[in-house]
This record gives C-alpha cells, structure tokens and sequence, in this order.
C-alpha cells in the first residue's frame, strides 16, 4: 500500500511539474500515514482516499509556486493552518523557509508538533496555539513576514484585519481561493483600503483540477 502511495504521489508531483526528492517523497509519505491515524481520534480531514489528499492537500499546497517564488529565507505565516496545509507541504518542498504556523484548535497543534518531529523537520518552524487576531496585535509577528498564507479561512474582507498587519513591507499576502472569487474581491476592495492594503493581481492555477485562484495583496503603494 505505501509502495502503491509513493509511487501515485510522486507521478502526480511529476506530470505537474513539481518534482520530488527521495527524502521529500519520504515526509510526505509518513505525513499521509499520520494524517490518517490521527484522523481517527481528532477531525483533520475529510479527505480519506490517497488519491485526494496527493491532490487536494499536497498538490494544491504547492501549486501556489506556479505564480510565486518563495525562496530560502524568507519568512512565511500560514494563517489557520488546519493539519498543515498549506504551510508544512511547503517547508517540505523549501526546507529553508522559516515557518510560523498559526492555529486556534489545540488538538491540531498537537498533532502539528507531533508531525514536526516525525518529519524531522529543522527549528526554523514553530507552531502557535493562537488566534490570528492576537497574532497580529503582537510585536513579534507585525510587520514580520515575507509571505501570509491563507487557505479556507474567512473571506478577504474579513480576515484583511489580522493578514495585512503582518507583511513586512515588501511583503505579500496570498489567498487561496476558489475560482468562484469575484464577489469576494468585490466585497474586499473598500476594508482593503481602509486598512492600507491593496488586490495586486488574482492568479488561477493551470491545474484544471485544483479549481483554485491565488489572490495577492500587498500593502498600499508596493506595487507588483
């Protein structure tokens, strides 16, 4: 079974251009394994086939490079991060990005700690049993990041007061979203401008089966 996953994990990463290492085909086979386990004791996921959790969590965590180059170094929030997605998938693929996971859910956190160390992933990722909100209001976090990720949180106009508040100055806020997107963006323009923020452009992933847009905002006068 495991050799039947690896094999579909690593065609898939292949044919969309997203090649593995041995060693990254490793973590994200123990990372399917203790998904699964852990799925039976604590909701992680609804996903229980291989073939959707290669896609619609490993995959579609990683299509967002089609459009950005997040690069060795920099610092990356992934905001209501759920089992881990998109952020620990990430680190996988960049081990050298320094990572900030952020959930409310303290059974989640436990299994993202428990998933760390498994993986053997370095120190340069901690794990933050918070709420977005305080995350922003804190010295430590504001203005701090290269990269806010977003995937199935609150819509844009809602979760701009605690994503914006975190980008460093060059820095860029990335949504994952749904291609339905437009009334959201809609939705989104006025909080944005209120709150210093800007809509830089929306990126719709080639990956037909994904159904997935990025959504990018930088603060105000940044330019693309």
């Amino acid at each position: 079974m495991e050799t039947e996953f690896r094999h579909e994990l690593e065609e898939v990463f292949n044919s969309n251009e997203f090649p593995l290492t041995p060693e990254q085909t490793d973590q994200l086979t123990v990372y399917r394994s203790e998904l699964k386990r852990w799925n039976t004791r604590i909701n992680l996921t609804a996903l229980q086939d291989d073939a959707e959790i290669i896609q619609k969590h490993f995959l579609d965590s990683v299509s967002v490079l089609e459009h950005f180059a997040i690069k060795d170094g920099q610092t990356v929030i992934d905001i209501g991060t759920g089992a881990g997605f998109p952020g620990v998938v990430l680190k996988i693929y960049i081990p050298n990005i320094h990572l900030t996971l952020v959930e409310a859910s303290h059974k989640k956190v436990a299994f993202l700690k428990y998933l760390i160390s498994q993986l053997g992933l370095d120190s340069s990722i901690q794990v933050l049993a918070k709420r977005a909100e305080i995350c922003a209001e804190s010295d430590q976090f504001v203005n701090a990041y290269d990269w806010v990720l977003t995937r199935y949180v609150a819509a844009l106009a809602k979760s701009a007061a605690y994503c914006l508040p975190l980008l460093n100055a060059t820095g860029r806020w990335v949504a994952y979203k749904s291609s339905e997107k437009d009334v959201e963006i809609y939705e989104s323009k006025k909080v944005l401008q209120q709150l210093g923020g800007e809509i830089i452009g929306v990126h719709n992933s080639r990956i037909a089966q994904l159904n997935r847009c990025y959504i990018v905002v930088c603060r105000a006068n940044q330019g693309t």
